[in-house]
């Protein structure tokens, strides 16, 4: 498990040291397809990266959007960078809109 660390410059301002993360998933999506990623135990932050040019709903809710006409509601997110979760209880679900490489990297807080 990596611990997520944000550093600090000399005038104690945050900036993007980020490490590593030894939990990260990758997965190559059809365009339309889904898919779902249980978050590990221990877990509180998933830093999302999406291929360039894609488009991939992620949410906490296993509901379909590409297909809905109208509005709905959910906790879907288009191509969400970074959010909280609970490890060991939240799973994230996938939709691509287009085929797209879809990499989720893990960390505690």
């Amino acid at each position: 498990m990596t611990d997520m660390i944000i550093d600090r410059d000399s005038n104690l301002t945050p900036n993007s040291g980020i490490s590593f993360s030894d939990s990260g998933q990758y997965i190559t999506m059809a365009a339309l397809g889904t898919a779902s990623l249980a978050v590990p135990a221990g877990m509180t932050i998933a830093f999302i990266q999406i291929q360039p040019g894609a488009t991939v709903l992620i949410g906490t809710d296993s509901f379909t959007y590409a297909s809905s006409t109208s509005f709905v509601a959910g906790t879907f997110d288009i191509n969400p960078a970074v959010r909280t979760v609970v490890g060991g209880t939240d799973t994230l679900y996938f939709e691509a809109i287009d085929a797209a490489i879809v990499k989720v990297s893990f960390y505690r807080r």
